[in-house]
């Protein structure tokens, strides 16, 4: 059973990091960004304040490409980089107000997506999903 949740999983993720669902996204959205600044965008909006570090473990890329996008990002005024309180080596990074705006243009648009394909399921069991997902994701935090 374990192995076929595992295959589900890959599956899905499969699906949600197509490049061409990105570029769906982007375009049903208005926004303005390649595709690798957008993910990078997306992620920090995701995390908010971040080290470089941190977003490219989370993205599984290397820090160096992700210290490229974030670059771009702020030179394009959506994100601000600062040193962190704790280490004034890590680079943090957080989206500015226009980064958030158009941030929450994404998030609006994925989730009108997301209704979109799930307008057949009822309210229970979307909860019901959410709840397993929210379940196993902490499981799998603990193991770690």
């Amino acid at each position: 059973m374990e192995n076929q949740i595992f295959h589900s999983l890959i599956d899905l993720f499969a699906i949600i990091n197509r490049p061409d669902r990105d570029k769906k996204l982007i375009a049903t959205s208005g926004v303005q960004l390649e595709e690798a600044a957008f993910r990078v965008l997306v992620g920090i909006g995701h995390l908010h304040a971040t080290s470089v570090g941190d977003l490219a473990d989370m993205m599984g890329r290397n820090y160096s490409s992700i210290s490229r996008q974030i670059d771009k990002l702020e030179a394009a005024g959506l994100v601000r980089t600062f040193p962190a309180a704790h280490d004034s080596r890590v680079r943090m990074s957080e989206l500015t107000e226009r980064g958030m705006d158009i941030y929450l243009t994404i998030q609006r648009t994925r989730e009108q997506l997301m209704r979109d394909a799930m307008r057949d399921w009822s309210l229970e069991d979307k909860s019901s999903l959410l709840q397993h997902l929210t379940r196993l994701t902490d499981a799998m935090r603990r193991a770690d």
